[in-house]
């Protein structure tokens, strides 16, 4: 067998629905659905037969393609004389390894699609990192371990060729490459690496000379953001004179430094300044998953106590949720519901799709929360985190369950999830995939869009647009204006900070509306700063460096908070709550608190005096009970961090 992204054995079976019928590909081998699973479940099923001639590698001009590294006649008779001695699932890898299309004849790197060549190899070194240590030994002994790496030096000269290289979104994804190029060289060779990742000399070395380019731009920026935001502070808003002054100097930055002002909100409302910032936020509500709220889920009038708050603050959006019915699960994803008879759930989970119901407290079924949404005008995107499951199978999964409903306009698939199930994992999403998934939706139903979500814009498809929502869901930022380092942060210079990430991310993709997914625990310590309500004040600064309609949708992580949506909350939540929030302020560990101490390589800041007082306000809000419920050391924190505030 050959096993490219577009070889399939179909077996087809009819999924009814609401009003339409739809005929669903049970992909049985090639890609990412090989039988493995039922075999590592012990389900008694192996994989299913299909051709196993495979192919010579091609000697390909100036892209790696020499015969001189594969050995293939070497290896081939290893592989007779070990194959009787292994189990069902090591011989079924190295199958899959030898049938790799990349290392085929047919395989040219420089027109191949990518997707087609890397998702297999993806696939079988996920598999062949699951075998016993002892079998993995025996494939490296006779060759077939080497096949996959040169598979995947190729796959990664690929993924070169792909990426532009000329940004610092680049920044985010040339570390796991060249984490991968010295990975392969240590055991390939030198020598042979070169041969088979030719891009890595002549294309992505270059990108390390543009870098200091990049840091001064960042350097400007904030400088010269700074200068007008402490303008803004020193000036006297009620004098119209030097209130207008200030506002010519702002609008005298350019649109990347005016992300770089944090308070322009006193500007806009000293000068009265108008602007259709908030008639721009098209789309406002929450995001909704089965791991997002603790342990108490809450019922559906309680959502829509959220989305008609969201609705208050933004009032030209429509009521609009992320709502994820398939989570990650081992190597697929589980879809949360059980599905009809004529479903063969069997020959799915051999795909890495599995079934099952939320079991959280108060967690209705998604049915009976959609039918309260249809009613109430609540506009629903059906989410997905695919690991290896097949999109497309997903897809019509999920639209043959809940395509009935009106409140479901479309589908969105978390790209940090596609084809991997581990951080930093996921593939990106070509061309060719995008407008496959996005026409396979149309089929189904001609309104229905698809959203594509990574915090990285080389995630995201280059050039294929139709209506796609682009959703940016990044987080762990130190500030909204990258002054501090955030939490993945090592180097200053290369943080742009929150705002002007995400207006970044929504100039990449300047004709298309672009989704916020925003308020995660982690960057609580700034935006709990900003003026009440912070969910507005977020949002609205967004939405005035966005030059498209842009939508808001709060994560649920936080909507159980005293700065969010606090009538949602128990007292024990609300204790939970705190105790995170007084976390922060610890000074041998927490972002604040090592500021203030200084044990931190960026000095405190004066929105971390904000962040002590707004702490305090909170703590001061519980009642005694909730108070003595309060880890006694977190708020030792509190009391030390309000000390040195004071002095």
């Amino acid at each position: 067998m050959v096993l490219t992204g577009v070889l399939y054995r179909k077996v087809m079976f009819t999924v009814r629905t609401g009003g339409y019928t739809m005929k669903k590909k049970v992909l049985s081998l090639a890609l990412a659905f090989c039988m493995l699973t039922a075999v590592f479940a012990g389900c008694g099923k192996g994989k299913e037969e299909g051709d196993s001639e495979s192919t010579a590698p091609q000697n390909t001009t100036n892209q790696g393609q020499e015969t001189d590294v594969n050995n293939e006649e070497s290896t081939d008779n290893k592989v007779d004389d070990t194959s009787e001695n292994l189990s069902e699932e090591a011989a079924y890898v190295k199958e899959m390894i030898a049938g790799l299309a990349i290392n085929g004849a047919g395989f040219d790197a420089q027109t191949a699609e990518i997707s087609e060549y890397r998702e297999p190899v993806t696939l079988v070194r996920a598999l062949f990192d699951s075998l016993e240590e002892e079998e993995q030994a025996v494939l490296e002994e006779d060759g077939t371990l080497e096949q996959l790496l040169m598979a995947e030096a190729r796959t990664l000269n690929l993924w070169i060729r792909d990426t532009p290289l000329d940004a610092v979104e680049d920044g985010g994804i040339t570390w796991l490459m060249e984490e991968k190029y010295y990975e392969l060289e240590e055991v390939l060779g030198e020598d042979t690496v070169k041969e088979l990742v030719p891009l890595y000399e002549s294309k992505f070395l270059a990108y390390n000379d543009l870098i200091p380019g990049f840091q001064e731009e960042k350097r400007n920026n904030l400088e010269a953001g700074r200068a007008v935001d402490e303008a803004i502070l020193n000036m006297d808003v009620n004098n119209a004179a030097e209130v207008a002054q200030v506002a010519e100097m702002y609008d005298a930055l350019t649109d990347m430094q005016q992300a770089y002002v944090e308070h322009y909100y006193i500007l806009r409302e000293a000068g009265n300044l108008q602007d259709d910032a908030l008639a721009r936020v098209a789309y406002t509500g929450t995001r909704s998953s089965v791991y997002g709220l603790g342990n108490r889920w809450l019922l559906p009038e309680e959502w829509k106590s959220v989305t008609d708050q969201m609705q208050e603050w933004y009032p030209s959006a429509k009521p609009t949720m992320i709502w994820i019915v398939g989570s990650l699960s081992g190597m697929g994803c589980n879809l949360e519901f059980l599905p009809g008879d004529d479903v063969d759930t069997a020959a799915l989970e051999e795909q890495y799709i599995y079934f099952s119901e939320p079991t959280r407290e108060n967690h209705l079924s998604h049915e009976e929360y959609f039918n309260y949404f249809d009613e109430n005008g609540i506009e629903v995107y059906l989410q997905v985190e695919p690991g290896f499951a097949d999109v497309e199978t997903l897809i019509d999964l999920v639209l043959a369950q809940y395509g009935s409903h009106p409140c479901v306009v479309g589908v969105g698939v978390d790209v940090e999830w596609y084809h991997g199930v581990t951080e930093d994992s996921g593939l990106p999403i070509s061309d060719v995939l995008a407008e496959q998934w996005d026409k396979h939706i149309k089929e189904i139903n001609p309104e229905y869009r698809l959203f594509l979500k990574h915090y990285n814009i080389r995630y995201l498809p280059p050039t294929y647009r139709s209506d796609i929502l682009f959703v940016n869901d990044s987080q762990g930022f130190g500030s909204s204006i990258g002054d501090v380092l955030g939490i993945y942060d090592e180097e200053l210079d290369d943080v742009l900070g929150f705002v002007p990430e995400f207006k970044r991310f929504a100039d990449a993709f300047p004709d298309n509306d672009v989704l916020y997914q925003i308020g995660y625990e982690s960057d609580a310590t700034w935006y709990y700063t900003m003026e009440d309500p912070v969910v507005l004040s977020l949002g609205q600064r967004l939405a005035e460096v966005t030059g498209q309609n842009c939508g808001i949708i709060w994560v649920d992580f936080s909507i159980k908070n005293p700065k969010t949506f606090p009538w949602t909350m128990t007292s024990e939540e609300k204790v939970n709550v705190v105790n995170k929030l007084l976390r922060y302020l610890n000074p041998d560990g927490g972002q604040v608190g090592m500021r203030l101490a200084g044990n931190s390589s960026d000095p405190a800041a004066p929105r971390d005096f904000i962040y002590v007082q707004k702490v305090r306000e909170i703590v001061d809000s519980m009642t005694a009970e909730e108070q003595g419920m309060l880890d006694a050391e977190r708020l030792g924190y509190l009391e030390w961090a309000e000390t040195v505030t004071a002095d």
